[in-house]
């Protein structure tokens, strides 16, 4: 906890945090424990979809940091991400600005289709310790959902030899479904990147204490903590293309129940224990 805490002192030194995020997963009981409600149930399963929808704007951006790195000003093609081939991505050297144009829509892996803009405001380049990139939206949609929020990522290593560590935040987070149904979120979280000699196996570790909280789409709030650092493995692609974490603990409260979620031993599944009122079971969010 001491390294958590002097990583917080060191955020509050320099600038605003922000980043990704840890997952808030779909839970079930068996026909032993009192029974969830439809109602939370639809709800979990709705800030599934929500949280995956920010982890990937902070991917996304981070990736998009690479043109800030190297100094490339102007329309940018070729971007190693293919989710940004469709997209116009163009960095204004002068203003530290880098926009992501996905345009009136453009589809991408897996049937994603995203439309409008997402717009990074940088200072300095993002493995430096002080250096921060604030990510907002212009119209911005994911698969017809739209996304709203100011996300700050703030690099708080302690050196430049240390693991590139970041504090993230989210404030205003709101997504919101065609039929009108939203959800929103704060997140308060600090993501320490493990990187490899591959980049292939590098890892990302949600560290103990990050927080999210907001209330999902059903106008249910909830609150998570992460209580043992949560272990997101590059390497694991989940068959939709999203990434879970392989191992970690979490505890999740919606409305007046509160579940523990344990995601593994690091093994590359999609499978979790989630445990409510002494009961646990087994389950998997493959399908998710």
């Amino acid at each position: 906890m001491e390294k958590l805490h002097s990583l917080y002192a060191l955020a509050q030194k320099t600038v605003f945090g922000l980043g990704l995020t840890a997952l808030v997963l779909s839970v079930s009981c068996t026909t032993a424990v009192e029974p969830t409600s439809a109602i939370d149930e639809a709800a979990v399963a709705a800030d599934i979809i929500a949280q995956a929808d920010f982890d990937e704007v902070d991917d996304l951006s981070s990736n998009a940091m690479i043109v800030a790195d190297g100094g490339v000003g102007g329309r940018i093609a070729g971007m190693d991400d293919e989710r940004m081939r469709c997209a116009v991505v163009t960095h204004d050297l002068e203003n530290n600005e880098i926009i992501i144009d996905f345009g009136d829509g453009c589809t991408g892996p897996h049937g994603v289709t995203r439309a409008g803009k997402i717009i990074i405001n940088y200072q300095g380049r993002r493995f430096v310790p002080g250096s921060y990139w604030r990510v907002s939206f212009d119209s911005f949609y994911v698969n017809r959902r739209h996304i709203e929020g100011i996300r700050t990522v703030t690099n708080i290593s302690e050196s430049l030899e240390a693991n590139p560590t970041f504090h993230v935040v989210l404030a205003g987070g709101k997504v919101t479904w065609p039929d009108g149904s939203f959800a929103t979120r704060e997140v308060d979280l600090v993501r320490e990147w493990v990187r490899a000699a591959n980049p292939l196996l590098d890892e990302y570790h949600i560290l103990a204490e990050s927080t999210t909280s907001g209330s999902t789409k059903e106008s249910v709030r909830f609150n998570s903590v992460v209580l043992e650092d949560l272990i997101i493995k590059r390497a694991c692609m989940g068959p939709k293309g999203g990434r879970l974490p392989v191992a970690g603990i979490k505890e999740v409260t919606i409305g007046n129940k509160t579940y523990t979620i344990d995601f593994g031993d690091g093994e590359c599944d999609t499978l979790v224990t989630v445990t409510v009122d002494g009961e646990s079971r087994t389950i998997d969010l493959s399908d998710r």
